[in-house]
């Protein structure tokens, strides 16, 4: 009984999930290409491991050995097209790509089986092989995706919120974990586990990754501003051409506007109310930015805040240790204590409290 328990668990998270993701999708209070193609995941996540239960439990599946190849091929190419959604990241060649080897076996497989061209057994390694890619190639260049998304985040807002990619990224390095066990489970075929209990392995820990994904996809929303439009793509190559006079003038400008305007005290300021305020545009400003400080925008923003809030921190006026640090904080910019905190001691070595403790000591 425990044991067909176990193994219909990642059947019945991603059941569990389509059915919250279908829901989700028709509302439409969604960005509809995010919600479809994390759906797609878990219909495409459903079906397979459906099969798995029906196989492991002996019974027959609805499913024959060419459909589960093709679902198979599926999943991990669907889980980057949900990131690349997520990113806002054009849906390339490189999806297709990944869903190539599906597409030619459901082609294939058909004909080879009428014509005999090779046996199951060479069908069936070449499909391992390709899987095996897919996982290789979704984990790197998601990896990748997620940390060129993280900079752009930090290179338009200050409020650090390229931690709303966080989740997704600690998933994606399980996901690297569980990829080489899953790879390894696949290249080994199932027949391996067939009436074993070391199956009940896997089941739980494809479980744990498969309701942890979804959680974090319901719950994970990227501000529309994430990837840059195409039309700012001749912007950045003229930033690119800019001389070093320019770069320098407009960086004094950029200095000077924070300094004397103390627009860093806007908790929520982005790099086009700082584009608006020195009258450029903000794919120069975060090139001048990131070429004379080799700071992102938002670190350079950090640095304006965090010696503002030692000021404060300092100021006699504050009698009591609650209200200096709280203080700090607000009239600094920082929109939460959370952010206050590991920014300042990021920067600093020590915590506002220990900082003002430390040096009104001195």
């Amino acid at each position: 009984m425990l044991y067909s328990w176990i193994i219909s668990l990642p059947m019945m998270i991603c059941l569990f999930w389509a059915i919250f993701f279908i829901v989700r999708f028709l509302r439409k209070s969604d960005e509809p290409r995010i919600v479809g193609t994390i759906l797609l995941f878990y219909i495409a996540s459903t079906i397979l491991y459906t099969d798995h239960w029906l196989y492991f439990s002996n019974h027959p599946s609805f499913i024959g050995e060419w459909s589960y190849m093709i679902v198979n091929l599926c999943v991990y190419p669907l889980y980057y097209a949900y990131l690349r959604a997520l990113t806002r990241t054009k849906i390339t060649y490189e999806v297709s790509l990944l869903l190539l080897p599906a597409a030619l076996i459901a082609i294939f497989f058909p004909l080879n089986t009428h014509y005999g061209w090779l046996t199951s057994d060479v069908v069936i390694g070449c499909t391992r092989v390709c899987f095996a890619f897919q996982v290789i190639w979704v984990w790197v260049r998601g990896y990748r995706l997620l940390i060129a998304t993280q900079k752009r985040l930090d290179s338009i807002y200050t409020d650090y919120r390229s931690h709303l990619l966080q989740p997704t990224h600690t998933l994606l390095l399980l996901i690297g974990f569980t990829a080489v066990v899953s790879t390894l489970l696949n290249l080994l075929g199932r027949d391996t586990f067939d009436g074993s209990l070391l199956v009940c392995i896997p089941a739980v820990m494809m479980s744990i990754l498969l309701f942890s994904l979804g959680y974090v996809a319901a719950h994970t929303t990227m501000p529309a501003e994430t990837v840059a439009p195409q039309e700012e793509e001749e912007e950045e190559a003229k930033a690119d051409r800019a001389t070093t006079a320019e770069t320098d003038e407009l960086f004094h400008k950029i200095t000077t506007a924070l300094r004397e305007q103390q627009l860093f005290t806007n908790p929520h300021l982005t790099i086009q109310d700082l584009a608006n305020a020195v009258g450029s545009n903000r794919t120069y400003v975060s090139a001048c930015i990131n070429r004379r400080s080799n700071f992102s925008f938002s670190q350079l923003v950090a640095q304006y805040r965090v010696e503002h809030a030692k000021t404060i921190l300092l100021d006699p006026q504050y009698t009591s240790d609650h209200d200096a640090v709280t203080n700090a904080m607000v009239l600094s910019g920082f929109a939460s204590d959370q952010t206050f905190y590991r920014v300042f001691k990021d920067l600093t070595g020590t915590t506002p409290l220990q900082f003002r403790q430390q040096n009104r000591q001195k």
